[in-house]
Order: C-alpha cells, then structure tokens, then sequence
C-alpha cells in the first residue's frame, strides 16, 4: 500500500505539470492593422528585419534558436508556436513578439542604452502583417541588398529637431548654428563654419560632435546621438545630404 500511495503521488505530481497553465489568449485587436497596399519583400520586409532582428537572429547569433535571416531559418515555428503563418498574421508569433503580445518576449527586447534597440512602429506592423496576410512569399535564393534613401524632411529634420532644437532652432539659433533645414545645418554655424561635407561623413564636424568625439566641445558627451540616430545621419550625408 505504501508503495502504491507513493506511486499515485508521482502521477498526481506528474499530472500537475503537465497540465501547467496554459499560455495567454492574444488580444489580436491590440495589433495595428496591416496596410492596404501590396507589399514588397525585398524593398520592405527584408530591410526591416535586418535592421531589427539580425544581430540577435541572424547569422552570428541565434536567440532561442530561431534564425530569420534565410526562408527556412525565419518559418520555423518557435516555442510560442507558429512563427509566420501565411495568409494569417493575427495567427503569426512573429507578429505577436513585435507587438508586445506574449508577455517577456517583446522583439526587439527592450534596451537599458537608448537607440539601441527600438520597438517596431504601428506602421513597420503595417507592414509586416500585409506581407504575411498576402501570402508570406519570401523569394528562393539571396535577397539583394537595398539602399534606403535617407533624407531631411523625413527622417534627418525630425531626428534633429528632437535632438538639438532646444539650442539650435529660432531667429538665434546657438552658435549661429540652426537645424531648421537641410541648408541650415550643412552651412553649419559662427564656431565650426560648414557643418557637413555631402558624400564625405569623415570630413563632416557635425558628424564627430554628435558621435561625442569633439573634445573641444565643454561637454562633448551631451552631444551625442545614440548608435542607430549616428548611423543614419552617417548615412544621410554619405548619400549627398538632400
């Protein structure tokens, strides 16, 4: 009898665990919509993705063993269960990570450094949820490389008016110097002169007081943009700062 109690203890035991409790329901109404256009992979999706989740599930590194940058690696099913499911983006993981949806598990994590990591917009969602509704097609073979055009009024204004505006906007902008306009801000201002050298970053002042490297500067570090704002100013002026 001893021996038959201690064996229905286990199984009750046993029972217990694999009945844990189940994961929660995702409130797909929470998702941004997708956008009501068609979709292009290469110029879109792919781009998005290797700007937001190769570092962690690329070729270098695979976190919890997924891996999104090749057609097999990105539709295997994780354990928060079907990763893309074509035709379905509300039934998509991958979707549901991005969102925030399954607790502990918002892609990409949360960084303690700003601009290091970056929540994907509601537009990016967008984005994401048309390519999968429409299918999920992801083309055989090496994906071609795309070169996002960076420009002022969309992406370098807006950056810089959040960064600098507080000191560097206005009929007397400090040190002469004013984010107003693409003209503005490569003229430069009354300390440094021109501010930016179109097509060349390294021979751009702007450039080194913003990556925090101008030690001429009182408190060099105040000026610095995080990592992935220093990067598409980089990329702004190497493509000719329009």
């Amino acid at each position: 009898m001893k021996h038959a109690r201690i064996l229905t203890l286990i199984f009750l035991s046993s029972s217990a665990l694999t009945a844990a409790e189940p994961a929660k329901p995702v409130d797909v109404s929470k998702i941004p919509l997708p956008v009501p256009r068609k979709v292009d992979f290469t110029q879109e999706v792919y781009p998005m993705l290797k700007e937001s989740c190769f570092s962690c599930h690329g070729a270098q590194k695979q976190k919890g063993k997924y891996r999104c940058d090749t057609k097999d690696g990105a539709f295997k099913d994780t354990d928060h269960g079907p990763t893309i499911v074509p035709g379905h983006s509300e039934k998509s993981s991958l979707v549901h990570m991005v969102c925030g949806l399954i607790d502990e598990m918002l892609m990409p994590p949360p960084s303690d450094k700003p601009g290091q990591s970056e929540k994907l917009t509601d537009a990016q969602v967008g984005v994401l949820r048309a390519w999968i509704d429409q299918g999920a097609v992801w083309p055989d073979g090496p994906i071609a490389e795309v070169v996002k055009p960076v420009t002022f009024a969309a992406d370098i204004g807006p950056l810089l008016a959040a960064a600098c505006a507080a000191c560097h906007s206005g009929a007397d902008p400090k040190g002469g110097f004013g984010v107003g306009s693409a003209e503005s801000v490569t003229k430069g201002g009354k300390t440094y002169g021109k501010a930016v050298t179109p097509g060349d970053p390294a021979k751009s002042p702007l450039v080194t007081i913003v990556a925090g490297l101008d030690e001429d500067l009182p408190l060099p570090e105040k000026h610095k943009l995080p990592p992935k704002q220093l990067d598409l100013l980089k990329r702004w002026v190497g493509q000719g700062a329009r």
